[in-house]
């Protein structure tokens, strides 16, 4: 009795043991089988649309071979010296307000490898800063490269005046910051800024 139990208890083991391992293969067939169903399975997900093209990129250019000292001075009417912890070639007045303030005067320029990409920067620039004959303190130039406008923007105290000029492969923005209370003669400024666009905007393609 003792003998035929411990058969019995040998055989249940096995029997266990083949179970366990049928158990454990059919797990790994399913598994796999899901694995290879879901890789075979075409994606219903969406693609990611791609990212949009980059517009159109400028050439690196130093703008303070087109604009220096003397003439920023012509602009601001007074000496100017130069200031370079900000964009563009850029001078301010050596002389400072009574509140400590100095008038700056800023020259950017970007040039472009082809027309085509001029043309569009200058577009997408048009419709960014709002600038279309008829605006309100927008005045449309002639005879300074082949499309041009002076703008004014008043700012408190403070006074921004621009020519903006577009040519066949660039565009550049003369921009001066007063002091409305300070300048007594704002027409000259505006004038100096004026004739100096149009020197600038002969050196450029």
């Amino acid at each position: 009795m003792p003998l035929q139990t411990a058969k019995q208890t040998k055989q249940n083991s096995r029997n266990r043991y083949s179970r366990s391992f049928s158990t454990g293969v059919v797990a790994v067939v399913l598994m796999f089988g899901y694995g290879c169903g879901k890789g075979s399975t075409p994606s219903t997900s969406k693609t990611a649309d791609p990212p949009a093209a980059p517009g159109p990129q400028p050439l690196e250019f130093d703008a303070c071979t087109l604009f220096n000292a003397d003439q920023a001075a012509q602009i601001l009417g007074t000496p100017a010296r130069p200031v370079t912890n900000i964009g563009g070639c850029s001078y301010e007045a050596a002389n400072a307000t009574l509140e400590g303030w100095r008038r700056q005067v800023v020259l950017n320029v970007r040039k472009y490898k082809s027309p085509a990409e001029s043309r569009s920067a200058w577009e997408d620039f048009k419709v960014l800063k709002h600038i279309h004959p008829g605006r309100q303190n927008l005045t449309v130039l002639e005879g300074i490269g082949t499309e041009a406008y002076f703008e004014t923007i008043p700012s408190g105290k403070l006074l921004e005046a621009s020519v903006i000029v577009h040519n066949t492969n660039s565009d550049f923005q003369l921009k001066e910051v007063t002091d409305q209370q300070a300048v007594t003669d704002q027409q000259a400024a505006a004038d100096a800024l004026k004739r100096i666009a149009q020197k600038v905007a002969t050196q450029l393609p």
